[in-house]
Protein backbone atom coordinates (compact mmCIF):
# COMPACT_ATOMS: atom_id res chain seq x y z
CA UNK A 1 0.00 0.00 0.00
CA UNK A 2 0.98 3.59 -0.83
CA UNK A 3 -0.47 5.66 1.97
CA UNK A 4 1.24 8.21 4.17
CA UNK A 5 1.85 7.83 7.76
CA UNK A 6 -1.97 9.78 8.49
CA UNK A 7 -3.85 7.86 5.96
CA UNK A 8 -2.45 4.58 6.95
CA UNK A 9 -3.25 5.33 10.69
CA UNK A 10 -7.16 6.18 9.80
CA UNK A 11 -7.02 3.03 7.54
CA UNK A 12 -6.14 1.07 11.33
CA UNK A 13 -9.49 2.68 12.48
CA UNK A 14 -7.99 4.96 15.05
CA UNK A 15 -10.79 7.58 15.60
CA UNK A 16 -8.33 10.21 15.68
CA UNK A 17 -6.11 10.11 12.87
CA UNK A 18 -8.34 8.57 10.83
CA UNK A 19 -10.54 11.84 10.89
CA UNK A 20 -7.52 13.87 10.06
CA UNK A 21 -6.57 11.64 7.80
CA UNK A 22 -9.12 11.39 4.82
CA UNK A 23 -10.33 15.06 5.51
CA UNK A 24 -6.47 15.49 4.19
CA UNK A 25 -6.70 12.71 1.68
CA UNK A 26 -9.79 14.21 -0.30
CA UNK A 27 -9.30 17.42 0.04
CA UNK A 28 -5.07 16.25 -1.02
CA UNK A 29 -6.83 14.11 -3.52
CA UNK A 30 -8.79 16.75 -4.90
CA UNK A 31 -6.37 19.13 -5.10
CA UNK A 32 -4.54 16.56 -7.63
CA UNK A 33 -7.37 16.02 -9.58
CA UNK A 34 -7.64 20.12 -10.05
CA UNK A 35 -4.60 20.24 -11.82
CA UNK A 36 -4.92 17.43 -13.54
CA UNK A 37 -8.45 18.98 -14.57
CA UNK A 38 -7.29 21.96 -14.94
CA UNK A 39 -4.94 20.65 -17.61
CA UNK A 40 -7.59 18.22 -19.72
CA UNK A 41 -10.19 21.23 -19.96
CA UNK A 42 -7.45 23.36 -21.63
CA UNK A 43 -7.08 20.16 -24.48
CA UNK A 44 -10.94 19.12 -24.39
CA UNK A 45 -11.66 23.02 -25.18
CA UNK A 46 -8.86 23.88 -27.38
CA UNK A 47 -9.87 20.36 -29.06
CA UNK A 48 -13.31 21.42 -29.27
CA UNK A 49 -12.11 24.71 -30.63
CA UNK A 50 -9.60 23.15 -33.40
CA UNK A 51 -12.42 21.04 -34.42
CA UNK A 52 -15.14 23.63 -34.71
CA UNK A 53 -12.60 25.89 -36.58
CA UNK A 54 -11.01 22.74 -39.02
CA UNK A 55 -14.50 20.93 -39.90
CA UNK A 56 -17.66 21.99 -41.13
CA UNK A 57 -20.48 22.34 -38.48
CA UNK A 58 -22.50 19.15 -40.41
CA UNK A 59 -18.99 17.39 -39.84
CA UNK A 60 -18.55 18.46 -36.30
CA UNK A 61 -21.93 17.07 -35.41
CA UNK A 62 -20.70 13.77 -36.88
CA UNK A 63 -18.17 13.81 -34.88
CA UNK A 64 -20.49 14.51 -31.39
CA UNK A 65 -22.72 11.29 -32.44
CA UNK A 66 -19.85 9.17 -33.15
CA UNK A 67 -18.81 10.22 -29.61
CA UNK A 68 -21.71 9.72 -28.29
CA UNK A 69 -22.44 6.43 -29.52
CA UNK A 70 -18.79 4.76 -28.45
CA UNK A 71 -19.08 6.56 -24.61
CA UNK A 72 -22.49 5.02 -24.66
CA UNK A 73 -20.86 1.37 -25.45
CA UNK A 74 -17.85 1.88 -23.50
CA UNK A 75 -19.78 2.88 -20.52
CA UNK A 76 -22.03 -0.09 -21.34
CA UNK A 77 -19.18 -2.65 -22.02
CA UNK A 78 -18.18 -1.40 -18.18
CA UNK A 79 -21.28 -3.13 -16.58
CA UNK A 80 -20.35 -1.64 -13.24
CA UNK A 81 -17.00 -3.53 -12.94
CA UNK A 82 -15.14 -0.22 -12.55
CA UNK A 83 -17.28 0.84 -9.35
CA UNK A 84 -17.00 -2.72 -8.32
CA UNK A 85 -13.29 -2.53 -8.72
CA UNK A 86 -12.49 0.61 -7.10
CA UNK A 87 -15.04 -0.38 -4.17
CA UNK A 88 -13.52 -3.61 -3.10
CA UNK A 89 -9.95 -2.81 -4.21
CA UNK A 90 -10.38 0.04 -1.56
CA UNK A 91 -11.87 -2.15 0.90
CA UNK A 92 -8.80 -4.84 0.40
CA UNK A 93 -6.22 -2.11 0.68
CA UNK A 94 -7.63 -0.59 3.77
CA UNK A 95 -7.49 -4.00 5.22
CA UNK A 96 -3.60 -4.60 4.09
CA UNK A 97 -4.49 -7.52 1.82
CA UNK A 98 -2.77 -6.36 -1.64
CA UNK A 99 -3.37 -10.01 -2.57
CA UNK A 100 -7.00 -9.84 -2.87
CA UNK A 101 -6.53 -5.82 -4.74
CA UNK A 102 -4.63 -7.83 -7.51
CA UNK A 103 -7.24 -10.43 -7.92
CA UNK A 104 -10.06 -7.55 -8.47
CA UNK A 105 -8.64 -6.16 -10.98
CA UNK A 106 -7.98 -9.52 -12.89
CA UNK A 107 -11.63 -10.06 -11.86
CA UNK A 108 -12.52 -6.45 -13.83
CA UNK A 109 -10.42 -7.34 -16.45
CA UNK A 110 -11.69 -10.63 -17.00
CA UNK A 111 -15.59 -9.70 -17.26
CA UNK A 112 -14.84 -6.47 -18.90
CA UNK A 113 -12.66 -7.29 -22.03
CA UNK A 114 -15.11 -10.04 -23.44
CA UNK A 115 -18.37 -7.30 -23.04
CA UNK A 116 -16.10 -4.93 -24.91
CA UNK A 117 -15.20 -6.64 -27.84
CA UNK A 118 -18.80 -7.90 -27.99
CA UNK A 119 -20.25 -3.83 -28.53
CA UNK A 120 -16.93 -3.80 -30.40
CA UNK A 121 -18.58 -6.03 -33.03
CA UNK A 122 -22.15 -5.56 -32.51
CA UNK A 123 -21.30 -1.48 -33.84
CA UNK A 124 -19.20 -2.63 -36.29
CA UNK A 125 -21.88 -4.88 -37.76
CA UNK A 126 -24.50 -2.01 -37.44
CA UNK A 127 -22.53 0.43 -38.25
CA UNK A 128 -24.94 0.81 -41.92
CA UNK A 129 -28.08 1.13 -39.90
CA UNK A 130 -26.98 3.83 -37.81
CA UNK A 131 -25.70 5.51 -40.88
CA UNK A 132 -29.12 5.60 -42.41
CA UNK A 133 -31.02 6.83 -39.28
CA UNK A 134 -28.32 9.28 -37.50
CA UNK A 135 -26.07 10.27 -40.54
CA UNK A 136 -28.01 10.53 -43.57
CA UNK A 137 -26.95 7.63 -44.81
CA UNK A 138 -23.04 8.94 -45.67
CA UNK A 139 -20.85 6.03 -45.90
CA UNK A 140 -17.70 8.12 -44.66
CA UNK A 141 -19.65 8.31 -41.57
CA UNK A 142 -20.49 4.49 -41.38
CA UNK A 143 -16.88 3.65 -41.93
CA UNK A 144 -15.71 6.49 -39.51
CA UNK A 145 -18.14 4.71 -37.15
CA UNK A 146 -16.33 1.11 -37.32
CA UNK A 147 -12.99 2.23 -36.66
CA UNK A 148 -14.13 4.28 -33.94
CA UNK A 149 -15.57 1.00 -32.95
CA UNK A 150 -11.97 -0.36 -31.57
CA UNK A 151 -11.63 2.36 -29.08
CA UNK A 152 -14.04 0.26 -26.96
CA UNK A 153 -11.42 -2.53 -25.44
CA UNK A 154 -8.96 0.00 -25.21
CA UNK A 155 -11.21 2.73 -23.26
CA UNK A 156 -12.63 -0.50 -20.51
CA UNK A 157 -9.54 -1.68 -19.91
CA UNK A 158 -8.22 2.51 -19.18
CA UNK A 159 -11.28 2.62 -17.24
CA UNK A 160 -10.15 -0.64 -14.94
CA UNK A 161 -6.71 0.47 -14.65
CA UNK A 162 -8.06 3.85 -13.34
CA UNK A 163 -10.59 2.00 -10.91
CA UNK A 164 -8.01 0.27 -9.51
CA UNK A 165 -5.43 3.39 -8.92
CA UNK A 166 -8.43 5.13 -7.61
CA UNK A 167 -8.90 2.58 -5.21
CA UNK A 168 -5.48 2.82 -3.50
CA UNK A 169 -5.63 6.57 -3.11
CA UNK A 170 -3.61 7.36 -5.63
CA UNK A 171 -5.22 10.21 -7.85
CA UNK A 172 -1.78 11.24 -9.73
CA UNK A 173 -2.16 8.23 -11.96
CA UNK A 174 -5.40 8.46 -13.50
CA UNK A 175 -4.50 12.73 -13.94
CA UNK A 176 -1.40 11.40 -15.50
CA UNK A 177 -2.94 8.81 -17.90
CA UNK A 178 -6.57 10.10 -18.79
CA UNK A 179 -6.12 14.31 -18.22
CA UNK A 180 -2.71 14.76 -19.40
CA UNK A 181 -1.66 11.69 -21.83
CA UNK A 182 -4.59 11.00 -23.42
CA UNK A 183 -5.84 14.46 -24.20
CA UNK A 184 -2.07 15.15 -25.39
CA UNK A 185 -1.94 12.59 -27.84
CA UNK A 186 -5.50 13.50 -29.37
CA UNK A 187 -5.12 17.35 -29.86
CA UNK A 188 -1.23 16.48 -31.67
CA UNK A 189 -2.28 13.25 -33.89
CA UNK A 190 -5.97 15.43 -34.80
CA UNK A 191 -4.22 18.12 -35.65
CA UNK A 192 -1.51 17.11 -37.61
CA UNK A 193 -3.78 14.62 -39.48
CA UNK A 194 -6.34 17.92 -40.27
CA UNK A 195 -3.17 19.97 -41.21
CA UNK A 196 -2.73 17.00 -43.90
CA UNK A 197 -6.12 17.36 -45.24
CA UNK A 198 -7.40 13.82 -43.66
CA UNK A 199 -10.86 15.14 -42.29
CA UNK A 200 -13.31 13.74 -40.36
CA UNK A 201 -11.78 10.50 -40.41
CA UNK A 202 -8.15 11.26 -39.62
CA UNK A 203 -9.80 12.62 -36.17
CA UNK A 204 -11.04 9.39 -35.50
CA UNK A 205 -7.95 7.13 -36.18
CA UNK A 206 -6.80 10.30 -33.94
CA UNK A 207 -8.98 9.40 -30.78
CA UNK A 208 -8.08 5.52 -31.59
CA UNK A 209 -4.67 6.14 -30.72
CA UNK A 210 -4.86 8.42 -28.01
CA UNK A 211 -7.08 6.07 -26.10
CA UNK A 212 -4.86 3.29 -26.65
CA UNK A 213 -1.72 5.64 -25.40
CA UNK A 214 -3.90 6.02 -22.08
CA UNK A 215 -4.61 2.35 -21.64
CA UNK A 216 -1.27 1.53 -21.80
CA UNK A 217 -0.24 4.46 -19.56
CA UNK A 218 -2.93 3.33 -17.24
CA UNK A 219 -1.42 -0.56 -16.71
CA UNK A 220 2.18 0.63 -16.00
CA UNK A 221 0.45 3.00 -13.30
CA UNK A 222 -1.94 0.11 -11.88
CA UNK A 223 0.81 -2.22 -11.76
CA UNK A 224 2.97 0.13 -9.85
CA UNK A 225 0.30 0.64 -6.97
CA UNK A 226 -0.30 -3.43 -6.61
CA UNK A 227 3.67 -3.76 -6.79
CA UNK A 228 4.76 -5.13 -3.15
CA UNK A 229 4.79 -8.51 -0.95
CA UNK A 230 1.38 -10.24 -0.76
CA UNK A 231 -0.10 -11.47 2.13
CA UNK A 232 -1.10 -15.43 2.72
CA UNK A 233 -3.90 -16.25 0.50
CA UNK A 234 -7.30 -16.43 2.07
CA UNK A 235 -9.08 -19.06 0.09
CA UNK A 236 -12.80 -18.12 1.82
CA UNK A 237 -12.50 -14.89 -0.46
CA UNK A 238 -13.33 -14.99 -3.68
CA UNK A 239 -12.84 -11.41 -5.03
CA UNK A 240 -14.03 -12.15 -8.50
CA UNK A 241 -17.69 -13.40 -7.18
CA UNK A 242 -17.48 -10.00 -4.89
CA UNK A 243 -17.18 -7.60 -7.77
CA UNK A 244 -19.59 -9.48 -10.20
CA UNK A 245 -22.35 -9.52 -7.51
CA UNK A 246 -21.71 -6.69 -6.66
CA UNK A 247 -21.82 -5.34 -10.44
CA UNK A 248 -24.45 -7.50 -11.29
CA UNK A 249 -27.14 -5.23 -10.49
CA UNK A 250 -24.95 -2.20 -11.86
CA UNK A 251 -24.97 -4.13 -15.38
CA UNK A 252 -28.37 -2.38 -16.43
CA UNK A 253 -27.94 0.89 -14.48
CA UNK A 254 -24.71 1.59 -16.46
CA UNK A 255 -26.51 0.82 -19.76
CA UNK A 256 -28.91 3.21 -18.72
CA UNK A 257 -27.00 5.87 -17.29
CA UNK A 258 -24.39 5.72 -20.39
CA UNK A 259 -27.88 6.36 -23.01
CA UNK A 260 -29.07 9.25 -20.59
CA UNK A 261 -25.60 10.76 -20.36
CA UNK A 262 -26.26 11.40 -24.24
CA UNK A 263 -29.89 10.29 -25.41
CA UNK A 264 -30.44 14.13 -26.02
CA UNK A 265 -27.88 14.06 -28.58
CA UNK A 266 -28.80 10.86 -29.84
CA UNK A 267 -32.76 12.02 -30.27
CA UNK A 268 -31.25 15.60 -31.71
CA UNK A 269 -29.88 13.81 -34.59
CA UNK A 270 -32.94 11.75 -34.96
CA UNK A 271 -35.51 14.22 -35.14
CA UNK A 272 -33.10 16.95 -35.98
CA UNK A 273 -29.79 18.06 -37.96
CA UNK A 274 -26.43 16.99 -37.70
CA UNK A 275 -25.89 21.22 -37.81
CA UNK A 276 -28.09 21.07 -34.60
CA UNK A 277 -25.82 18.09 -32.85
CA UNK A 278 -22.77 20.40 -33.75
CA UNK A 279 -24.06 23.50 -32.32
CA UNK A 280 -25.38 21.76 -29.35
CA UNK A 281 -22.49 19.58 -28.62
CA UNK A 282 -20.19 22.66 -27.89
CA UNK A 283 -23.06 24.27 -25.89
CA UNK A 284 -23.06 21.04 -23.54
CA UNK A 285 -19.02 20.73 -23.53
CA UNK A 286 -19.12 24.13 -21.83
CA UNK A 287 -21.65 23.48 -20.02
CA UNK A 288 -20.51 20.49 -18.15
CA UNK A 289 -16.91 22.69 -17.06
CA UNK A 290 -18.62 22.79 -13.63
CA UNK A 291 -19.20 19.32 -13.97
CA UNK A 292 -15.50 18.80 -14.25
CA UNK A 293 -14.99 20.02 -10.49
CA UNK A 294 -17.97 17.84 -9.28
CA UNK A 295 -15.42 14.70 -10.61
CA UNK A 296 -12.42 16.16 -8.97
CA UNK A 297 -14.21 15.26 -5.63
CA UNK A 298 -16.15 12.57 -6.61
CA UNK A 299 -12.94 10.69 -7.41
CA UNK A 300 -11.12 10.83 -4.31
CA UNK A 301 -14.36 10.27 -2.49
CA UNK A 302 -15.84 7.10 -3.93
CA UNK A 303 -13.00 4.56 -2.12
CA UNK A 304 -13.23 6.58 1.29
CA UNK A 305 -17.18 6.17 1.09
CA UNK A 306 -16.78 2.81 0.85
CA UNK A 307 -14.23 2.46 3.60
CA UNK A 308 -15.68 4.77 6.24
CA UNK A 309 -19.29 2.94 5.51
CA UNK A 310 -17.77 -0.50 5.71
CA UNK A 311 -15.77 0.69 8.86
CA UNK A 312 -19.57 2.45 10.37
CA UNK A 313 -17.17 5.39 11.06
CA UNK A 314 -21.00 7.39 10.21
CA UNK A 315 -20.13 10.39 11.70
CA UNK A 316 -16.73 10.93 10.06
CA UNK A 317 -19.07 9.94 6.59
CA UNK A 318 -21.81 12.81 7.30
CA UNK A 319 -19.19 15.38 8.28
CA UNK A 320 -17.09 14.65 5.27
CA UNK A 321 -20.19 14.59 3.02
CA UNK A 322 -21.54 17.76 4.15
CA UNK A 323 -18.11 19.43 3.49
CA UNK A 324 -17.30 18.13 -0.08
CA UNK A 325 -20.69 18.93 -0.77
CA UNK A 326 -20.18 22.45 0.17
CA UNK A 327 -16.85 22.47 -1.77
CA UNK A 328 -18.46 21.58 -4.81
CA UNK A 329 -21.37 23.95 -4.57
CA UNK A 330 -19.00 26.67 -3.46
CA UNK A 331 -16.34 25.61 -6.77
CA UNK A 332 -18.97 25.38 -9.37
CA UNK A 333 -21.05 28.61 -9.06
CA UNK A 334 -19.08 31.99 -10.38
CA UNK A 335 -18.25 29.33 -13.02
CA UNK A 336 -22.64 28.87 -13.74
CA UNK A 337 -22.53 32.66 -13.43
CA UNK A 338 -19.85 33.59 -16.09
CA UNK A 339 -21.72 30.85 -18.63
CA UNK A 340 -24.78 32.55 -17.88
CA UNK A 341 -23.93 36.34 -18.21
CA UNK A 342 -21.81 35.76 -21.36
CA UNK A 343 -23.09 32.80 -23.00
CA UNK A 344 -23.29 34.71 -26.53
CA UNK A 345 -19.60 35.96 -26.25
CA UNK A 346 -18.55 32.16 -24.99
CA UNK A 347 -19.98 30.64 -27.40
CA UNK A 348 -18.75 33.25 -30.43
CA UNK A 349 -15.43 31.54 -29.36
CA UNK A 350 -15.74 29.14 -31.19
CA UNK A 351 -17.36 30.83 -33.76
CA UNK A 352 -20.08 33.99 -35.12
CA UNK A 353 -22.46 30.62 -36.09
CA UNK A 354 -22.03 29.14 -32.65
CA UNK A 355 -24.24 31.83 -30.96
CA UNK A 356 -26.87 29.86 -31.88
CA UNK A 357 -26.31 27.54 -29.12
CA UNK A 358 -25.89 30.27 -26.77
CA UNK A 359 -29.71 29.99 -25.34
CA UNK A 360 -28.82 26.18 -24.90
CA UNK A 361 -25.65 26.84 -23.34
CA UNK A 362 -27.84 28.53 -20.44
CA UNK A 363 -30.66 25.85 -19.97
CA UNK A 364 -27.35 23.26 -19.57
CA UNK A 365 -25.59 25.03 -17.31
CA UNK A 366 -28.34 25.54 -15.33
CA UNK A 367 -28.98 21.97 -15.25
CA UNK A 368 -25.04 21.68 -14.25
CA UNK A 369 -25.71 23.64 -11.16
CA UNK A 370 -27.90 21.74 -10.06
CA UNK A 371 -26.35 18.02 -10.37
CA UNK A 372 -23.14 20.60 -8.51
CA UNK A 373 -25.90 21.37 -5.58
CA UNK A 374 -26.79 17.60 -5.06
CA UNK A 375 -22.98 17.43 -4.42
CA UNK A 376 -21.79 13.21 -4.24
CA UNK A 377 -25.49 12.03 -3.40
CA UNK A 378 -25.30 9.45 -6.09
CA UNK A 379 -22.03 8.12 -4.87
CA UNK A 380 -22.96 8.13 -1.51
CA UNK A 381 -25.69 5.71 -2.50
CA UNK A 382 -23.56 3.55 -4.82
CA UNK A 383 -20.60 2.95 -2.71
CA UNK A 384 -22.21 1.88 0.43
CA UNK A 385 -23.73 -0.59 -2.15
CA UNK A 386 -27.91 0.20 -2.59
CA UNK A 387 -26.46 -0.16 -5.99
CA UNK A 388 -30.13 -1.42 -6.80
CA UNK A 389 -31.45 1.95 -5.75
CA UNK A 390 -29.40 3.80 -8.40
CA UNK A 391 -30.93 1.39 -10.69
CA UNK A 392 -34.24 2.90 -10.07
CA UNK A 393 -32.63 6.41 -9.95
CA UNK A 394 -31.53 5.52 -13.47
CA UNK A 395 -34.90 4.51 -14.57
CA UNK A 396 -36.09 7.87 -13.09
CA UNK A 397 -33.66 9.76 -15.18
CA UNK A 398 -33.46 7.85 -18.50
CA UNK A 399 -37.50 8.07 -18.63
CA UNK A 400 -37.60 12.06 -17.57
CA UNK A 401 -35.42 12.83 -20.49
CA UNK A 402 -36.70 10.75 -23.83
CA UNK A 403 -40.09 11.76 -22.51
CA UNK A 404 -39.47 14.82 -22.36
CA UNK A 405 -36.58 14.71 -25.79
CA UNK A 406 -39.89 13.39 -27.91
CA UNK A 407 -42.32 16.29 -26.76
CA UNK A 408 -39.89 19.32 -26.94
CA UNK A 409 -37.10 18.53 -29.66
CA UNK A 410 -40.06 18.55 -32.96
CA UNK A 411 -40.93 22.12 -31.76
CA UNK A 412 -37.92 23.54 -29.74
CA UNK A 413 -34.87 21.55 -31.28
CA UNK A 414 -31.96 22.99 -29.49
CA UNK A 415 -33.93 24.45 -26.64
CA UNK A 416 -35.93 21.53 -26.21
CA UNK A 417 -32.85 19.25 -25.69
CA UNK A 418 -31.63 21.39 -23.48
CA UNK A 419 -34.39 21.40 -21.58
CA UNK A 420 -34.94 17.79 -21.45
CA UNK A 421 -31.34 17.61 -19.92
CA UNK A 422 -31.73 20.07 -17.59
CA UNK A 423 -35.17 18.55 -16.06
CA UNK A 424 -34.05 15.05 -15.92
CA UNK A 425 -30.88 16.12 -13.89
CA UNK A 426 -33.32 18.31 -11.52
CA UNK A 427 -35.29 15.09 -10.74
CA UNK A 428 -33.09 12.47 -10.47
CA UNK A 429 -30.48 14.83 -7.84
CA UNK A 430 -33.56 16.00 -5.91
CA UNK A 431 -34.39 11.98 -5.69
CA UNK A 432 -30.61 10.71 -4.67
CA UNK A 433 -30.43 13.49 -1.82
CA UNK A 434 -33.55 12.77 -0.41
CA UNK A 435 -32.42 8.97 -0.49
CA UNK A 436 -29.15 9.80 1.03
CA UNK A 437 -31.38 11.60 3.89
CA UNK A 438 -33.83 8.52 4.29
CA UNK A 439 -31.41 5.76 4.04
CA UNK A 440 -28.27 7.20 5.25
CA UNK A 441 -29.61 9.51 7.70
CA UNK A 442 -27.82 12.41 6.01
CA UNK A 443 -28.57 16.06 5.13
CA UNK A 444 -25.65 18.08 3.53
CA UNK A 445 -27.69 21.31 3.55
CA UNK A 446 -27.04 24.46 6.21
CA UNK A 447 -27.31 28.13 5.93
CA UNK A 448 -23.49 28.06 5.23
CA UNK A 449 -24.22 27.99 1.52
CA UNK A 450 -25.75 31.53 1.92
CA UNK A 451 -22.22 32.66 1.98
CA UNK A 452 -20.87 31.58 -1.97
CA UNK A 453 -24.53 32.22 -2.78
CA UNK A 454 -24.55 36.32 -1.42
CA UNK A 455 -20.52 36.63 -2.89
CA UNK A 456 -21.84 35.01 -6.05
CA UNK A 457 -24.64 37.88 -6.52
CA UNK A 458 -22.35 40.70 -5.19
CA UNK A 459 -19.51 39.40 -8.18
CA UNK A 460 -22.19 38.87 -10.76
CA UNK A 461 -23.97 41.85 -10.38
CA UNK A 462 -20.92 43.85 -10.90
CA UNK A 463 -19.24 42.04 -13.92
CA UNK A 464 -23.43 41.92 -15.60
CA UNK A 465 -23.08 45.62 -15.20
CA UNK A 466 -19.53 46.23 -16.37
CA UNK A 467 -20.47 43.37 -19.43
CA UNK A 468 -23.68 44.55 -20.50
CA UNK A 469 -23.60 48.47 -20.03
CA UNK A 470 -19.84 50.03 -20.23
CA UNK A 471 -18.24 46.91 -22.80
CA UNK A 472 -20.30 47.16 -26.25
CA UNK A 473 -19.45 44.03 -27.50
CA UNK A 474 -17.32 41.34 -25.18
CA UNK A 475 -14.33 39.96 -26.94
CA UNK A 476 -11.99 37.09 -25.66
CA UNK A 477 -9.54 38.84 -23.62
CA UNK A 478 -12.54 41.19 -22.11
CA UNK A 479 -14.47 38.05 -21.33
CA UNK A 480 -11.07 36.66 -19.47
CA UNK A 481 -11.05 39.80 -17.55
CA UNK A 482 -15.02 40.25 -16.09
CA UNK A 483 -14.13 36.19 -15.72
CA UNK A 484 -11.30 37.08 -13.68
CA UNK A 485 -13.23 40.07 -11.83
CA UNK A 486 -15.88 38.06 -10.90
CA UNK A 487 -13.67 35.42 -9.49
CA UNK A 488 -11.35 37.64 -7.67
CA UNK A 489 -14.83 39.71 -6.27
CA UNK A 490 -16.31 36.16 -5.25
CA UNK A 491 -13.29 34.94 -3.18
CA UNK A 492 -13.04 38.28 -1.53
CA UNK A 493 -16.48 38.25 -0.50
CA UNK A 494 -16.75 34.76 0.85
CA UNK A 495 -13.48 35.46 2.59
CA UNK A 496 -14.87 38.96 4.45
CA UNK A 497 -18.03 36.66 5.62
CA UNK A 498 -15.69 34.23 7.16
CA UNK A 499 -14.37 30.62 5.94
CA UNK A 500 -16.00 27.25 8.25
CA UNK A 501 -13.02 26.18 11.08
CA UNK A 502 -13.32 23.07 9.29
CA UNK A 503 -12.69 24.63 5.83
CA UNK A 504 -10.02 26.33 7.33
CA UNK A 505 -8.60 23.11 8.70
CA UNK A 506 -8.54 21.09 5.84
CA UNK A 507 -7.11 24.20 3.97
CA UNK A 508 -4.47 23.88 6.75
CA UNK A 509 -3.91 20.46 6.03
CA UNK A 510 -3.58 20.84 2.24
CA UNK A 511 -1.08 23.26 2.62
CA UNK A 512 1.24 21.48 4.64
CA UNK A 513 0.87 18.10 2.34
CA UNK A 514 1.92 20.61 -0.39
CA UNK A 515 4.85 22.34 1.61
CA UNK A 516 6.10 19.70 3.84
CA UNK A 517 5.34 21.39 6.97
CA UNK A 518 3.68 19.85 9.60
CA UNK A 519 0.02 20.86 10.28
CA UNK A 520 -1.09 22.81 13.11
Amino acid sequence: MQFDNETAGSVQGESGPAKSGYTSLVAKGAFINFSGIGFRLLFVYGYTFLLARMLSVSELGEYFLMFTIINILGLASMVGLDLGVVRYVALYAGENRLGLARKTLRAGLFFGIPAALLFTAGLIIAAPYLGDRLFNGSEAAVFGLRIFALVIPFMVAARLFNATTQGMHQMKYQVLSRDIGEQIAKISISGTVLVLGAGLIGVVWANLASVAVAAGMALIFAMVVLSGPVEKEDTNVRPAMDVLKYSYPLALANILVAITLWVDTLMLGYLGTTEDVGFYGVALKIAQFGAKIIMAFIVVFMPVIADLWNRKQSEELKGLYKTVSRWIFTLSLPIFLIIVLFSDAIMRIFGAGFVAGSGALVILAAGQMIAATTGAAGLMILMSGHSKLELFNVVVNLTTNVVLCLLLIPGYGLLGAAIAHMSALAVVNTLRVLEVWFFMHIFAYDLSYLKPVLSGLAGGIVALVIGRFVIDSVSLVQLGLLSCLLLVLYIAAIVAMGLEEQDKAILNRVKASLTGAKAA
